[in-house]
């Protein structure tokens, strides 16, 4: 039995939401799971939709070599936690795990906050914009 983490869509038309679970690859998108290990509501308020997935149900379905969708992926990178669980394979204590978590996340935004990241990334595309548009233009 092939174990995948995927989203389940409930909600009415137009207005979904999903439960983020392990279940039996063979299983359809909604039907019957394992056990349900969050959430994931992309109708929520800006500026991050609302989402909760469990730590330690996950950790415990990928030790038994579930598969997370490229969704659910994409869902617990944003949060962190395949950071953590990379960190968790490797074989860290866990008593160093929030510690060394704290150092990579630092290392890789280099101490700016979002903002400041978008702010960056907003005016580098800019300014290829700027410069492209004179060579356009010749």
């Amino acid at each position: 039995m092939s174990v995948k983490i995927r989203l389940k869509r409930m909600g009415t038309k137009k207005r979904p939401f999903y439960r983020i679970v392990a279940t039996d690859s063979r299983n359809r998108r909604d039907g019957r799971f394992i056990e349900e290990l969050g959430f994931y509501d992309p109708l929520a308020v800006p500026p991050t939709p609302a989402v909760k997935v469990s730590e330690e149900l996950f950790f415990k379905w990928l030790k038994c070599g579930a598969i997370p969708s490229e969704n659910v992926e994409n869902i617990v990178r944003r949060l962190g936690i395949m950071k953590k669980w990379q960190l968790v394979r490797a074989g860290v204590p866990a008593e160093q795990i929030e510690e060394k978590l704290a150092a990579v996340i630092a290392s890789e935004t280099k101490g700016a906050t979002p903002d400041e990241r978008r702010r960056k990334f907003v005016q580098k595309r800019t300014a290829k914009k700027a410069a492209a548009a004179p060579a356009e233009g010749a």
